[in-house]
């Protein structure tokens, strides 16, 4: 942490303060509610957009503060530690605005950048299949031309923020395909309240509750011409163009969970009495403890090393993967450890650990496998 702290430039310190003040201030109060009524936190977005959180790596023109990916990860690990739901929210929004900066018209990004950035539109990306998973050559989602732009036909399952977006990004095949073009492309859809023909059904999980995501159905959605994102063929070059960040985020978000956790594990630890000591002098705990804080510093220095990589140098695979599993791992391993030094109180829902427990064990399922990230390392250095 203190080799962290060090280089931290001004602006990195900044945003991290911002981020705390929106997290102590905006999320905590709000992080059971949101738990309890599982409903999406529009007003909390909103909050996020007027603190500046939403638009860290958006451009400045388009009303984003231009910063590196090191800023985005010290701000979503400090939302994370207030709510795992909120930061994913942030998460899937986040990476549905940049296809649109990188590779949007000016027109496009007029449109929705400033909003975004604001916190008073929302936006999702729709690529994974119910058959097909996320894989180019599999995708049945179509974009049949017509006179008028386009009609989008397909079934879409997960993406976060799908349903209550204000914009969807949906990866579908060109319908008739150019001969010289294999691949899918993007369109920009609206709203599900907006678009006939656009349903959405919501999914219910363990954790991450207030965190939106489900199946959506397109039965011919129509969408302009301009809604083409970048050029015909590109869609899973646009869709995946973000999958470091996407992946070193989602190991930020994992070590703001257990950070939170191991806070309150060790508070307790230390408050907790038991045969006239605090537990935290039994030697059973402080291996606990030990094994907790070790391996939460090994995870921070991976999603910061990767973090750092993306800001230098664009990205690297096999840090972006390894910062993703083994944080997620490690976010698992200390909301599960943490319940354990609180023992029967961990498990009741008045606490917060089980709220942690929960909404650890998603981060290492999406984007991607435990399993899969993995094989990519272990790929990556192979060079296979």
């Amino acid at each position: 942490m203190q080799l962290l702290e060090r280089s931290l430039s001004e602006e990195h310190r900044e945003i991290r303060d911002r981020a705390d003040e929106f997290a102590r201030d905006v999320v905590e109060p709000r992080a059971e509610e949101i738990e309890a009524a599982d409903e999406f936190p529009r007003d909390v977005i909103e909050a996020a957009g007027d603190m500046d959180i939403l638009g860290i790596l958006l451009p400045e023109e388009y009303g984003g503060l231009d910063s590196d990916f090191i800023s985005y990860a010290l701000a979503v690990e400090r939302v994370a530690r207030a709510s795992g739901a909120v930061a994913e929210t942030i998460q899937g929004h986040t990476f549905a605005a940049l296809p649109i900066a990188r590779h949007g018209t000016e027109s496009q990004k007029e449109a929705w950048l400033p909003e975004m950035a604001a916190g008073d539109a929302v936006g999702a990306m729709l690529l994974t299949e119910p058959g097909a998973g996320s894989s180019p050559t599999e995708l049945e989602t179509v974009a049949e031309e017509a006179d008028d732009g386009y009609r989008l036909s397909g079934e879409k399952s997960f993406g976060t923020n799908a349903g209550v977006a204000d914009v969807h990004l949906v990866v579908a095949r060109k319908q008739p395909q150019p001969e010289d073009s294999h691949g899918v492309s993007v369109f920009l859809a609206p709203g599900v309240d907006e678009a006939d023909g656009f349903s959405f059904d919501r999914a219910e999980f363990m954790g991450m509750r207030g965190h939106v995501t489900g199946d959506s159905t397109l039965d011919g959605v129509h969408v302009d011409s301009d809604a083409l994102l970048g050029s015909v063929g590109e869609g899973f070059r646009i869709a995946m163009g973000t999958i470091d960040m996407a992946r070193t985020g989602l190991g930020a978000i994992g070590t703001g969970i257990a950070q939170a956790a191991y806070e309150d594990a060790v508070d307790y630890a230390s408050e907790r009495r038991q045969g006239g000591n605090a537990i935290g002098e039994y030697q059973a705990v402080q291996v606990l403890v030990a094994k907790m804080d070790t391996r939460l510093d090994a995870a921070r220095h991976l999603v910061y090393e990767s973090a750092a990589t993306i800001a230098d140098e664009g990205g690297n695979t096999r840090k972006s993967s390894q910062s993703k599993y083994y944080a997620s791992d490690v976010a698992e391993f200390v909301t599960r450890n943490a319940m354990q030094i609180y023992g029967g109180k961990g498990y009741r829902t008045d606490y917060p650990l089980e709220r942690y427990f929960r909404d650890a064990k998603i981060l290492s399922l999406i984007g991607g496998t435990t399993e899969i990230q993995q094989t990519t390392v272990a790929t990556e250095s192979l060079s296979l």
